[in-house]
C-alpha cells in the first residue's frame, strides 16, 4: 500500500514523489525560506528495531550525514540539511535536485556504452571519491543506481552518508542492503574496508558500461559473493572488439582482489583514465600481451601484472644467433654467477654444449693429416651447431578443490603429475571458501606446442588444451584456474 502524499517533511514543502526504495522514498520539494527546489530523501528501517537501538541508529546517521554535507566538489551531489521532521518522526536528507539519468537507468538495456564516455564517467567519479576520501568518507556503495548523469555529460556521486551506515541495520534476515554486485572482496567476506575498496567498486561499474553485463553476477547471493572472492571477469574487449588493451589493463587494476595490488587511491585511477583518453599507455597499470586467438582458452582472467615475467632475452639471441656466456653467466662479488631458475638451466645447457664442441675440435686436430687433401690444403672443418636453449612453461593453478591431482602434457607427453591440497580460507554463511595454489617451472623445446592440462578431485574432472609458441631461453607464464560455485570450470590462459 502506497502512503499518502504528505504535504510537508520539517519545513519543505512537498510537491511530487520521485521514486521509492528500500531505505524510503524521495520527494520533490521546496524550501519556503530560499524559494529553492530540491530533493527530499526520506530515510527508515526496513524493520522494527528497540527504541534504544533506534535513537542510536538515529544520531549515527544524523553526525555521517553531516559529514557528507561537508564534501564540495562538482562530482559529488549538494547535501544541503539532514533533519527530522518532528510529527511523524521520519528522517530526511535535503539533495541537490539533479535533472538526468543514473547510470542504472542508461545500462537497463544491457548495452555497452562508448567506451571514451565510460573512460570519462569514472575519471570524474575516481576524482569525486578521491576529494572524499580526503575527507576521510568512505562511500561503500558505489554502483550505477548512486551516478546521476546530467545533459551536460557530468556525472554525480549520490548517496554519501547513507551508504556509510552499518551493514547490521541495513539487513533484514540475512539479505543484504542493495546488490553484491559492486562489492570489493573484503567487504564480500567482512573484512574492514578502506577508499580501495571504493575503487574497485567503481571497476566493477566502468566494467559494466564497457561491457553492457556486470562483472559479477549470478542467481542467488551466495554465487555473486563468491564470483567477487574467486573469480576474475573477463576483459572488456573480449565483449566488445575494438576496446584498447589499455582500457583493459586499467579495468584489471582497479578489480584486483587484493588491495594492495589495486590501485592505491581513486587519484592514481583518474591519472590513468587521463592517459588512456590522451592516446597515451597508462602509467599505473601494467599492459597485457595479445590474447590468444578464439577457441584456445576457456576463460580469460585478467588479473594486473604483479612484477617479474620472464627476463629479457640477450641481445644475440634476441638477433638469431648465438649468445655469449658473457650473456648468461654474470658473476657477482667475482663469485658464482647469480641467475633467475630458467636462465641457470639454459646457461648449464649451453656450457654443456660449448665444452663438447670443444672437445670435438681437439680430436678433429689430432686427426688433421688425416684428413689433409693432396693438394697441400687444409679441408674446411665442420663446426659444430650449438642446440637452442629451451624455452620455459611457467604454471600458476589456483583451486579450490579439497583435494585431486593435476597432470599436464606437452605434445602428449606427461611432463608433470601433482597432488592437489588446500585450506579453508574465509566461511561466508553455509560456505567454506578454500583456496589452493600451485607453481610450477618446465622446460619446453622451441617450437609450436599443445599444452593439456587434466585436474581431479572432489567429484570434478576437467581437461583443456591451449596452443602456445615458445622461443628459445625465453619463459611464457600459463594460468591455470578451477573456478564457480554451482558448476565447476577449468581454464587456461596465458598470463604475462
Amino acid at each position: 500500500m502506497i502512503d499518502p502524499l504528505p504535504q510537508t517533511l520539517g519545513r519543505y514543502a512537498i510537491r511530487r514523489e520521485l521514486g521509492r526504495g528500500m531505505m524510503g522514498v524521495v520527494y520533490e520539494a521546496v524550501d519556503p525560506a530560499l524559494g529553492r527546489r530540491l530533493a527530499l530523501k526520506t530515510i527508515r528501517l526496513a524493520f522494527e528495531v528497540p527504541p534504544g537501538e533506534r535513537e542510536s541508529f538515529e544520531k549515527r546517521f544524523l553526525a555521517e550525514a553531516r559529514a557528507a554535507a561537508s564534501l564540495q566538489h562538482p562530482g559529488i551531489v549538494v547535501v544541503h540539511d539532514v533533519g527530522r521532521d518532528e510529527a511523524t518522526g521520519t528522517l530526511f536528507i535535503a539533495l541537490e535536485l539533479l535533472e538526468g539519468r543514473t547510470l542504472a537507468e542508461e545500462t537497463a538495456a544491457g548495452q555497452p556504452i562508448e567506451w571514451t564516455r565510460a573512460l570519462r564517467i569514472a575519471g570524474q567519479l575516481a576524482e569525486a571519491l578521491h576529494h572524499a576520501h580526503g575527507q576521510g568518507i568512505v562511500h561503500r556503495d558505489i554502483k550505477p543506481a548512486n551516478v546521476m548523469v546530467l545533459a551536460s555529460g557530468r556525472a554525480k556521486l549520490m548517496d554519501f552518508g547513507i551508504a556509510k551506515l552499518p551493514a547490521s541495520q541495513l539487513t533484514v534476515a540475512g539479505d543484504f542492503f542493495g546488490t553484491p554486485s559492486y562489492m570489493s572482496p573484503e567487504q564480500a567476506g567482512g573484512a574492514p574496508v578502506d577508499a580501495r575498496s571504493d575503487v574497485f567498486s567503481l571497476g566493477c561499474v566502468l566494467h559494466q558500461l564497457l561491457t553492457g553485463r556486470r562483472a559479477f553476477d549470478g542467481p542467488s547471493l551466495p554465487a555473486i559473493l563468491m564470483r567477487v572472492l574467486q573469480e576474475d571477469p573477463p576483459p572488456p574487449s573480449r565483449a566488445v572488439p575494438g576496446i584498447p588493451a589499455a582500457v583493459d589493463a586499467v579495468v584489471a587494476r582497479a578489480l584486483a582482489k587484493d588491495p594492495e595490488r589495486r590501485y592505491p587511491d581513486a587519484r592514481t585511477l583518474a591519472d590513468d583514465v587521463e592517459e588512456v583518453l590522451a592516446g597515451r599507455p597508462p602509467r599505473h597499470a601494467r599492459l597485457a600481451p595479445p590474447l590468444p586467438a578464439e577457441g584456445e582458452r576457456t576463460r580469460v582472467a585478467a588479473r594486473p601484472a604483479t612484477g617479474g615475467g620472464p627476463p629479457p632475452a640477450p641481445a644475440a639471441a634476441a638477433a638469431g644467433g648465438t649468445p655469449h656466456l658473457e650473456d648468461v653467466l654474470t658473476p657477482v662479488d667475482g663469485g658464482a654467477a647469480a641467475l633467475p631458475t630458467d636462465r641457470l638451466r639454459t646457461s648449464r645447457r649451453l656450457v654443456l654444449a660449448l665444452a663438447a664442441g670443444a672437445a670435438g675440435l681437439v680430436g678433429l686436430g689430432f686427426l688433421g693429416a688425416l684428413v689433409v687433401p693432396w693438394g697441400g690444403q687444409p679441408a674446411v672443418l665442420p663446426v659444430p651447431t650449438l642446440p637452442p636453449p629451451p624455452g620455459t612453461l611457467e604454471i600458476d593453478f589456483e583451486h579450490g578443490l579439497r583435494s585431486g591431482t593435476i597432470r599436464v602434457w606437452i605434445d602428449d607427453e606427461v611432463v608433470l603429475e601433482e597432488p592437489l591440497e588446500s585450506r579453508v580460507t574465509r566461511k561466508i554463511l553455509s560456505f567454506k571458501q578454500r583456496k589452493g595454489t600451485l607453481s610450477q617451472s618446465l622446460e619446453v623445446d622451441p617450437g609450436e606446442r599443445v599444452v593439456r592440462v587434466q585436474v581431479e578431485g572432489d567429484g570434478f574432472s576437467g581437461s583443456r588444451r591451449i596452443r602456445g609458441v615458445f622461443e628459445s631461453g625465453r619463459a611464457r607464464r600459463l594460468r591455470v584456474e578451477v573456478g564457480g560455485l554451482i558448476k565447476k570450470d577449468l581454464s587456461l590462459v596465458w598470463g604475462s
